[in-house]
């Protein structure tokens, strides 16, 4: 196949994690979840704090040397602001690098002008994610789905501050799939059918 690109968006506990490393693993290119994506980020001096309140769309004022307020004049005198500009960044830049998998960060939206993108959107019955949730984290169902609305919310308002749009809307996608009807590896086949057909040499 040609460079491609797989952006992989997701609802929390659909599976879509384990679907984009059988994808990348079958397909033979490289896969970034959000921990590496969070990993790059911070050595290049965003720390987690930064990133974890980006994540819940909160705004995070830069401070002077004396511990005033900066102004307006830095394009990076909010930090929220910072730390999304170097997430962009390394986004475009692994994607520029070679073919891969990337795991949510608003990847579709950030690389939405590239050719070489496919953008799928993984998604589940709620009780499905809240069963998937109690499994891999051991927990009660009532803890679960505390988790599940916790990371719902937290995720939804982090893509409509970076990209005015809600996280499954159809419109910004290219294909969208729900985990429980094929599961990990039908759902993966169908990913790399479709990219296989789309950016065959």
């Amino acid at each position: 196949m040609k460079h491609l690109i797989i952006s992989i968006g997701c609802e929390y506990g659909a599976k879509g994690n384990a679907i984009g490393k059988k994808v990348a693993e079958d397909l033979k290119i490289k896969f970034y979840d959000r921990e590496l994506i969070d990993s790059i980020v911070s050595e290049v001096g965003i720390s987690k704090d930064i990133i974890e309140k980006v994540e819940e769309g909160t705004t995070i004022a830069g401070k002077g040397v004396k511990g005033q307020e900066r102004g307006n004049f830095s394009k990076y005198a909010n930090l929220t602001t910072r730390a999304m500009y170097v997430q962009e960044k390394i986004i475009r830049k692994l994607a520029e690098r070679e073919s891969c998998v990337i795991i949510g960060r608003s990847s579709d939206y950030i690389l939405k002008d590239r050719t070489d993108l496919l953008r799928i959107f993984i998604y589940s019955p709620d009780n499905i994610r809240i069963k998937n949730v109690m499994e891999s984290h051991q927990l009660s169902e009532t803890d679960a789905r505390i988790l599940l609305l916790e990371k719902d919310r937290r995720y939804h308002k982090r893509h409509l501050a970076m990209t005015g749009s809600n996280r499954g809307d159809r419109h910004n996608r290219d294909l969208l799939i729900n985990s429980n009807l094929l599961g990990i590896e039908g759902s993966a086949k169908m990913i790399e059918q479709v990219a296989e057909q789309v950016f065959a040499e």
